[in-house]
Order: C-alpha cells, then structure tokens, then sequence
C-alpha cells in the first residue's frame, strides 16, 4: 500500500506535459519573444542573442540613417523593417525556432551570425519568468491530485 501513489502519479503526468506546457506558452507569447529580439535586442541596444554588439555602419549608411532620423550609433538592422516583420517563431515539444522569410536574411545571418536571431539569456530568463511559470502553475493548479 503506497501512501502517495495520487501525489507520484500527478508529478509523472507533470514531467510528461512539462515540453508541452512550454510549446503553449511559447505559441501563445511568441510575439513577446519576437520584441524581445526585434526592438530590446536589435534597435534599443544594437546587440545579438550573446550580447555582442554588431558591427557598425558604414559612412554612407550612417548618412542615410540620420537623414531618415534613424539611430546611426549602433546596428539595428531596422530600415525597412521588413526584416522585423518578417521574423517568426516555431515552437515545438523540445524547443523553439526563430527565423526571417524575407529574402535577403539570410544575407543578415551571413554577415551577422544566426544569433541576431536569438534572445539573450536575460530576455529569456525574463520571458520564462513572466510568461512559462505563470503558465506552468496554472496547468499544476488544475491539474492538482485529488
């Protein structure tokens, strides 16, 4: 006669639910994630996901980019916005994917690196913390053994 079966059972139905409560959460907030490396990352900072500072603009570019009254003082790869628009996020059971659809990406990643987009480890500390343990007490909330 084991006194905590119910208790047992509830956190195996937890662990296994665990991936899924994630790939809800992620598919229910993914625009958060996409500001966080959109405009926290990319435009206020000019950073990538590891929190390298991209190179800077060309002469040329930085003329352009006062003329349009753009930040001309860090990368923020927001002229067009194109590229920002066109960023998505595909969340799946281990994990989640950030991509662009717009043509010339993968020439940003290319000069760039596949980290311009990634969320930096505070934005994702800060995502999980505002958004995935929310969600993960509501599940156990309603989930809770009887």
């Amino acid at each position: 006669m084991n006194l905590f079966t119910k208790q047992i059972k509830f956190i195996e139905d937890v662990q296994k639910e665990f991936n899924q409560v994630i790939q809800r959460t992620i598919q229910s907030y993914d625009y958060v994630l996409k500001d966080y490396v959109v405009n926290k990352q990319l435009f206020r900072k000019g950073i990538d996901g590891d929190g390298k500072r991209l190179p800077g603009y060309s002469r040329t570019t930085i003329r352009m980019k006062i003329s349009k009254g753009q930040p001309a003082d860090r990368t923020t790869l927001h002229d067009t916005q194109k590229f920002a628009i066109s960023i998505t996020i595909d969340a799946f059971s281990d994990g989640f994917e950030i991509g662009s659809d717009v043509g010339y990406s993968k020439y940003l990643i290319r000069r760039y690196g596949k980290a311009i987009l990634k969320p930096t480890d505070e934005n994702l500390r800060e995502f999980l913390q505002n958004y995935f343990v929310p969600n993960l007490k509501t599940y156990v909330n309603n989930k809770k053994p009887r």
